[in-house]
């Protein structure tokens, strides 16, 4: 299996390339394509991932953030530097932007002719900020984006079959994206909120991919839910070439 995906709808765009790295899943290594450099893995290996990763989409550099779970959007522009914020936005060809995921969602953002890209990190904490919605308001107002001109990826992450929470993280949502499972325990659709986030920000439903895949019961994704401290993490990336 190729280990990056690349999502349907950025496909009539030939400018955009975007993608989700997978999970090597051959041997026994719990880090196979790890692009994570805080999870354990043997460092030069990761960057080579991340090389290889960006090399397979045409970028030679890669803009990389530390996450922090907030609603903080960040402008990628020569000079870059990673620092905290879940979610990287660029007009500029040649940057590949990258969320690291492994349960949370990435959200892959392009609008078409203002020449826009964005990429978002939306665990539930991001969700219940409404990152997404935050960062297609920053397009508006720093691109002058309009949202009709919009397309949005919601990538693999865990998924409402196996995306078990508490009452603390369900009565911070709608109920409807809760299913109860009794003793204050539920199953949590994040990917439903973002869905609705990215509604209620403009974009219309048939310019939103939604992947169905969950990285819980996957084995082609790492989990962190899952697998615990032996997760690897993947990346969802987005650029624009020349």
């Amino acid at each position: 299996m190729p280990l990056l995906y690349q999502p349907h709808i950025f496909k009539p765009h030939p400018a955009v390339r975007a993608g989700v790295t997978l999970r090597s899943v051959s041997g026994s290594d719990p880090f196979g394509n790890n692009m994570s450099l805080t999870v354990g893995d043997d460092e030069p290996r990761v960057w080579r991932n991340r090389e290889r990763a960006a090399a397979a989409l045409g970028f030679a550099q890669m803009a990389t953030q530390r996450q922090v779970h907030g609603s903080n959007c960040r402008i990628v522009a020569e000079g870059y530097a990673p620092a905290e914020s879940d979610a990287l936005m660029t007009d500029q060809p040649g940057w590949l932007l990258a969320v690291s995921i492994a349960d949370c969602i990435p959200v892959l953002l392009f609008a078409r002719q203002r020449k826009v890209v964005a990429a978002i990190h939306s665990g539930w904490r991001g969700s219940q900020q409404n990152i997404a919605g935050t960062a297609v308001a920053q397009m508006m107002q720093g691109y002058g984006v309009a949202p009709e001109e919009v397309v949005a990826y919601i990538g693999p992450a865990a998924s409402q079959c196996c995306y078990e929470v508490g009452s603390d993280v369900a009565l911070q949502f709608p109920k409807q994206h809760s299913r109860p499972l009794g003793k204050g325990k539920f199953l949590f659709d994040n990917k439903g909120v973002v869905v609705e986030q990215l509604l209620a920000a403009g974009i219309a439903s048939h310019q939103i991919e939604l992947d169905p895949r969950c990285t819980i019961c996957d084995p082609n994704f790492h989990s962190y839910r899952r697998d615990g401290s032996r997760s690897g993490r993947m990346f969802g990336v987005i650029g624009m070439v020349e």
